[in-house]
C-alpha cells in the first residue's frame, strides 16, 4: 500500500504546465515533494488518518509562481520607506508634504527615502528639485527614487555626502541634473543615482528584515521563487547567505550576481572566487553574472538606434562600449558564470546579443550554456532570429505596458509594436520568462498576466496590441518558463510526481473566464516546500 500523503488538494482546475499531462483535478503532497497528480479518486486513495484535505471548489491550482526578475531586498526596503506612487501621489506638492511629515518624526541626520514617484504623472510633469526637498526636510538627507529605479532626486545634505557640487563631472553611464546656474538641481540619472543609493543602505539586521518583509508579501501573491536581479552587492549577498544557512529565507532565491552601486568591484570579486552559476541548493542558488548596458524604458534612458519620438536628439545612455561588454562577458563565461545583461533599447539589446555570442566561445566546456537578457525591451525580426539561434532567454515585464504604456507611446511611437514582445518570442520559438522588476512595478503576477493578454495602458490605450498572448501562454511565462531560465525545469515550474511541492491557488477557474472577469482573480493560497504558508478562504 502506498504511503499516505500529508496534503491533498482536490476538485480543482489543475493546470500542470506539463505538456504530457496538461490538465488534472487533484494533487497530493508528501513531505517536500509532489506525490501524485491526477483524478480526484486516484489522488484521494493516498489519504491517511493525518492527511490534510483541501477542497478547491473548482478553483485553479498551479505550480508556485516564479518572478524571473525581481529585486527582493529593494522591494523590502521600499515597504519601509515613503510610498510616492501614483495615484496616491499626484503632485510635487504631495511629495513635499510626505517628506515634511516624515522629517517631523525623524531625528536630524537620519535618512528619509521615498520610492516610486513618476514625474510624468505628476501635475507639474517634472521631477521634484533639491531646493524643494531642502525646504521639506532641512535637517535630513533625502533621496526620492523614481519608479524605474534608474533616476532619483536628492537634497543638498544627500548630495554633499556623495561630493556632488557644481564642479562634479557626470559619471560614465550617468548624468547629474543641473539648473541654469550650473548648480546640481538634485536629479541623478543611472550611474549618478546608483552612486548615491549606497548611502541609504540598511545594516545587517536591516537587510534581514527587508528580505523577510518582501518575501512574505510575495508569498501572498503565489510567488514561491524569485530570481533576484541584484541591488546592493556584497551586503545583500551576505544577508541572502546568512538567511540560507540559518533556514530563514522566506522563499526560494536564484540570485543574479550584480550590484547597482559597485558593479565593477562585485564583478571582479565574484569572478576571482572560483565559484560559478549553479552553486547552492533548492532554496538558494547562485545565478547568472549580470551586467547593465543601458538605461530605463520609462525614464527614458534606454539606448535606442533611432532617437526618441519625444526628444529627437536623445539616443539614451550606454554603460559599455561593444568591446568592453564583449570582454567582460567572455571573462565571466571563462570563470564559470552564465551571463545576462539589463538591455532595454534596441541598440542595447543588439550589443548584448553580440557579446553573448562572443562569450559562448569562452565558456567552460563543462557548463550548460543558457544565457539571458533582462528586459529585452525592444527587438526586431533580425534580433528575434539571433536570440533564437543563440538560445537566449529573455525576461520581459508585461506590466510595464500597463504602468508606463502611455509614456511609451509618446517616447517610442510605432516601436511599441516590438516592445516586451511576448507574442513574437513565442512565435519564434523563444522561451521567455515572466517577471515584474518589482519594485519598479507591482509584483502581482496576475497583473502581469492580464497585461500580457490585453496590452493596454493604465488609461486603457492599446500598447503594441500585436504582442497579445493567451491566458495559458501568459501562465507559462510565470511557471514553466521561469524555471527554465534558472535551469530548474526538472525541479519546479510544472506539477508532476517528484517535483518540489510549490503550489499556488487562484480564486477562480482562470481558463474559463471572460477577459473582463480576469480582474477578479487573486491568489488565495500558497504552498512552499510542502507547507501551506498562505491561505485566504481555502
Amino acid at each position: 500500500m502506498a504511503e499516505s500523503a500529508d496534503l491533498i488538494l482536490v476538485n480543482g482546475q489543475v493546470l500542470t504546465m506539463d505538456p504530457d499531462n496538461p490538465r488534472a483535478r487533484a494533487v497530493a503532497v508528501r513531505g517536500k515533494r509532489i506525490a501524485a497528480v491526477g483524478a480526484d479518486e486516484e489522488v484521494k486513495s493516498l489519504r491517511g488518518a493525518n492527511t490534510q484535505v483541501v477542497d478547491l471548489q473548482g478553483r485553479t491550482l498551479l505550480p508556485g509562481l516564479i518572478d524571473a526578475h525581481c529585486h527582493l531586498a529593494l522591494y523590502g526596503l521600499y515597504l519601509t520607506g515613503l510610498d510616492c506612487r501614483y495615484p496616491a501621489v499626484r503632485s510635487v506638492a504631495d511629495i513635499a508634504g510626505l517628506v515634511h511629515r516624515r522629517a517631523a518624526e525623524t531625528p536630524p541626520g537620519e535618512w528619509i527615502v521615498g520610492w516610486g514617484y513618476d514625474h510624468k504623472k505628476l501635475a507639474e510633469a517634472r521631477h521634484p528639485t533639491r531646493r524643494e526637498l531642502d525646504a521639506a526636510a532641512p535637517d535630513n538627507p533625502v533621496l526620492l527614487v523614481r519608479t524605474d529605479y534608474h533616476t532619483s532626486v536628492a537634497n543638498s545634505a544627500a548630495l554633499a555626502l556623495e561630493g556632488i557640487d557644481a564642479g562634479a563631472p557626470d559619471p560614465k553611464g550617468g548624468r547629474i541634473g543641473r539648473g541654469d546656474d550650473g548648480q546640481p538641481n538634485g536629479l541623478l540619472v543611472d550611474a549618478a543615482h546608483m552612486g548615491m543609493a549606497k548611502w541609504a543602505l540598511p545594516d545587517d539586521a536591516g537587510f534581514a528584515d527587508v528580505i523577510r518583509r518582501g518575501g512574505e508579501r510575495l508569498l501572498r501573491l503565489g510567488i514561491t521563487t524569485v530570481h533576484d536581479a541584484g541591488g546592493f552587492g556584497w551586503p545583500q549577498f551576505h544577508a541572502f547567505r546568512h538567511g540560507w544557512e540559518n533556514g530563514k529565507l522566506p522563499l526560494r532565491l536564484y540570485a543574479l550576481v550584480f550590484s547597482l552601486m559597485d558593479a565593477e568591484a562585485t564583478f571582479r570579486s565574484f569572478t576571482g572566487t572560483g565559484i560559478g552559476t549553479g552553486l547552492g541548493d533548492d532554496w538558494f542558488r547562485l545565478g547568472h553574472m549580470k551586467f547593465m548596458v543601458d538605461g530605463s524604458s520609462s525614464g527614458p534612458s534606454a539606448a535606442v538606434r533611432q532617437p526618441y519620438d519625444s526628444c529627437p536628439h536623445d539616443h539614451g545612455i550606454l554603460y559599455f562600449t561593444q568591446e568592453e561588454i564583449d570582454e567582460a562577458m567572455a571573462l565571466a563565461a571563462s570563470r564559470g558564470f552564465n551571463v545576462t545583461s539589463h538591455a532595454v533599447g534596441d541598440r542595447g539589446v543588439e550589443m548584448v546579443i553580440h557579446a553573448i555570442n562572443h562569450a559562448a566561445g569562452h565558456a567552460r566546456p563543462s557548463m550548460k550554456w543558457r544565457p539571458r537578457i533582462e528586459h529585452c525591451g525592444m527587438v526586431d525580426e533580425a534580433m528575434l532570429a539571433d536570440i533564437r539561434k543563440a538560445g537566449i532567454v529573455p525576461t520581459p515585464q508585461p506590466t510595464f505596458c500597463y504602468d508606463f504604456g502611455d509614456g511609451y507611446l509618446t517616447d517610442y511611437g510605432e516601436r511599441t509594436r516590438y516592445m516586451f514582445a511576448c507574442r513574437s518570442f513565442i512565435d519564434h520559438g523563444i522561451t521567455a520568462a515572466g517577471s515584474s522588476d518589482c519594485p519598479v512595478t507591482d509584483p502581482d503576477p496576475l497583473l502581469g498576466i492580464r497585461t500580457a493578454v490585453r496590452r493596454v495602458s493604465r488609461k486603457g490605450v492599446p500598447v503594441g496590441p500585436e504582442q497579445r498572448i493567451s491566458v495559458g501562454e501568459a501562465l507559462r511565462l510565470y511557471t514553466r518558463n521561469g524555471a527554465y531560465a534558472s535551469f530548474d525545469e526538472n525541479r519546479k515550474g510544472s506539477l508532476a510526481a517528484g517535483k518540489l511541492a510549490d503550489l499556488a491557488v487562484l480564486s477562480h477557474p482562470i481558463l474559463d473566464l471572460a477577459d473582463e472577469a480576469l480582474d477578479e482573480v487573486r491568489c488565495v493560497g500558497t504552498v512552499l516546500d510542502g507547507q501551506v504558508v498562505f491561505a485566504e478562504g481555502l
